[in-house]
């Protein structure tokens, strides 16, 4: 329900200068990274798909590294998402309330994704080490899984990072300040 809320009402999302801004680029390049990831492995797929079709011969595991890649590249998009507070938000129930009010939820769910932030990438760092510890490998192609599972712990905390960005903004908001 963005439309709710006119383009100059909203605060700007993507700071250009200080820490911010830093961020803002590297997550903006990691998210790009996986956009880059997710036309590699439409291509992996067609390649595929046509070798099987018409020769008989599909690029083996290509489900497996499919899995792999689609879930580290949906990763990378969300601390691009969180950085520029482009989640999906029901605002239609705030709309009544005053823009500082609405900062104040925004406060709560942005500290709220931190903790969560947090914890996955604790939770994945620790699953990493216990994958190798393990050695874990895939079905087909035996590849280790803590290689793509240590590829999710990057977008982690920057999504942390981004969280803990978008909770001050809005606090600062919430509390009279300027975005």
């Amino acid at each position: 329900m963005a439309e709710l809320m006119p383009d100059d009402a909203r605060p700007d999302a993507s700071p250009a200068s200080g820490l911010a801004g830093v961020l803002h680029r590297v997550v903006t390049w990691w998210g790009l990274a996986g956009g880059m990831l997710f036309c590699a492995i439409v291509g992996m797929s067609i390649v595929s798909i046509v070798g099987r079709k018409l020769f008989a011969t599909p690029i083996q595991g290509d489900m497996e590294l499919l899995q792999m890649g689609a879930a580290v590249a949906s990763a990378t998009f969300l601390p691009l998402c969180e950085m520029d507070d482009h989640h999906i938000k029901v605002d239609a129930l705030t709309t009544w309330m005053s823009a500082r009010g609405r900062a104040a939820l925004d406060t709560l769910a942005h500290a709220l994704l931190l903790v969560v932030a947090v914890l996955l990438t604790w939770r994945t760092g620790l699953y990493t080490a216990e994958a190798k510890e393990n050695m874990e490998v895939s079905t087909l192609l035996l590849v280790p899984l803590w290689w793509p599972v240590l590829l999710l712990v990057p977008s982690f905390v920057l999504l942390a990072l981004a969280a803990l960005h978008r909770c001050v903004v809005s606090l600062r908001v919430a509390l009279g300040g300027a975005a």
